[in-house]
């Protein structure tokens, strides 16, 4: 729950990937040591079979922004989000004009659609509040060269994992052991520029 005192770091998950599982986990641990308090925002309801149907996939992000809006507290200053979450914490900044930073885990394509749309209106500066990771063979976001040249438009920070699916997991644990502790160190250093109050970053 939120410390009133600490800046607030909302974990926002996507349809089956909660905010128990690894990526969300440990980013949120990482925001917690560097001074923000968390906050976890339940999804759930959603229709089965989205993936690849359009029409699911803009119900799924209707319903979700609904849950989100009526979780979010009066302050946040991080997002920390995966798949679908992703957008919806963008719609949200957009709406609620919150100017926070986001860490994006496997975005959708209509992700990074947002991302110019969020740029455009609150500042291209702000291209440094935002962090993206992608997985190179995640069916959920297939054209990786459409996303990689559009946030190298936008300058954004973005990291692609090579062989990593919609859970940036290849199939090879020692690997994905690999792959995850480098990704949390990029978050690591990306939080280290956003600290929340009573930052603890040492070691």
């Amino acid at each position: 729950m939120t410390n009133n005192n600490k800046s607030t770091a909302l974990i926002v998950p996507g349809i089956g990937y909660t905010a128990d599982r690894s990526l969300l986990y440990f980013a949120g641990k990482l925001a917690e040591k560097a001074g923000f308090g968390t906050v976890r925002i339940r999804l759930d309801g959603f229709e089965k079979g989205i993936k690849g149907d359009k029409e699911k996939l803009d119900r799924a992000i209707s319903h979700g922004y609904g849950l989100l809006m009526d979780q979010l507290p009066d302050q946040e200053s991080l997002f920390i989000s995966k798949s679908i979450g992703t957008a919806l914490s963008l719609m949200a900044d957009l709406e609620k004009e919150i100017g926070a930073a986001h860490i994006l885990f496997t975005p959708l394509p209509e992700t990074i659609s947002l991302l110019d749309e969020i740029l455009s209106a609150q500042g291209e500066e702000r291209a440094g509040d935002f962090l993206v990771f992608h997985g190179k063979d995640d069916p959920w976001a297939r054209d990786n060269s459409g996303m990689r040249a559009e946030a190298e438009r936008l300058g954004i920070a973005y990291y692609e994992i090579d062989g990593a699916n919609h859970s940036l997991e290849t199939g090879d644990p020692l690997l994905d052991l690999c792959n995850q502790q480098r990704i949390m160190g990029i978050v690591k250093d990306f939080l280290g520029k956003k600290e929340g109050s009573g930052a603890v970053l040492a070691n």
